[in-house]
């Protein structure tokens, strides 16, 4: 019975989280828009995810992430970039896919698995939280960078360099640093005295 309960509960937390990465995919809530940056929060549910519940529950949550990029840059392609997301629109369907999706789902793998790494390595679970966040949001837009410029030759390998270093970056790794460590301390300590 006890285990049917940590299964139904841990079901639960899955919904709730995917049911946040979508309604912050498909509203505006998912992004920061301070002309001329726009910073997503999208990657951050996957993150808290993967370190409450582990890597597999943030691979299964970055997965979720993956299809609503899709469905959204297949039906609201704001740019030429956009349009690479989405598989009917960019010429390269298998492409779209693998950048759409393989990123996403190894965002929360690495998140998960860093966190359970370094919570065993490293005093003050906020830091391990923090790190976590900040390396899978700096490797999750690497690869996607990477992807986008390797698949669609979209952007320069220069340009890659530099996006990543930019500004844009910078506050995407800073607010995942932030919100994952202020949302999942709390939160697991509650979890724990359950």
């Amino acid at each position: 019975m006890e285990k049917s309960s940590a299964q139904t509960r841990r079901m639960v937390q899955l919904a709730i989280l995917i049911a946040l990465e979508a309604v912050l995919t498909f509203t505006s809530l998912g992004f920061i828009m301070i002309p001329p940056i726009s910073i997503t929060l999208l990657h951050i549910p996957v993150i808290i995810g993967a370190i409450l519940m582990g890597p597999s529950a943030g691979g299964i949550l970055g997965l979720a992430f993956g299809l609503f990029s899709m469905l959204k840059a297949s039906t609201a392609a704001a740019s030429p970039a956009d349009m690479a997301f989405s598989p009917f629109l960019s010429g390269s369907p298998l492409s779209s896919v693998v950048m759409c999706i393989l990123p996403r789902v190894l965002l929360g793998v690495i998140a998960g698995g860093l966190y359970l790494l370094l919570s065993r390595k490293v005093k003050g679970d906020a830091v391990s939280m923090g790190v976590s966040a900040v390396a899978a949001t700096f490797l999750h837009s690497m690869m996607v960078l990477g992807l986008l410029s390797l698949l669609f030759q979209a952007l320069p390998l220069k340009d890659v360099i530099a996006a990543l270093i930019g500004v844009n970056c910078l506050l995407e790794m800073l607010a995942a640093a932030v919100v994952t460590a202020a949302v999942c301390v709390p939160l697991k300590k509650a979890l724990v005295r359950r």
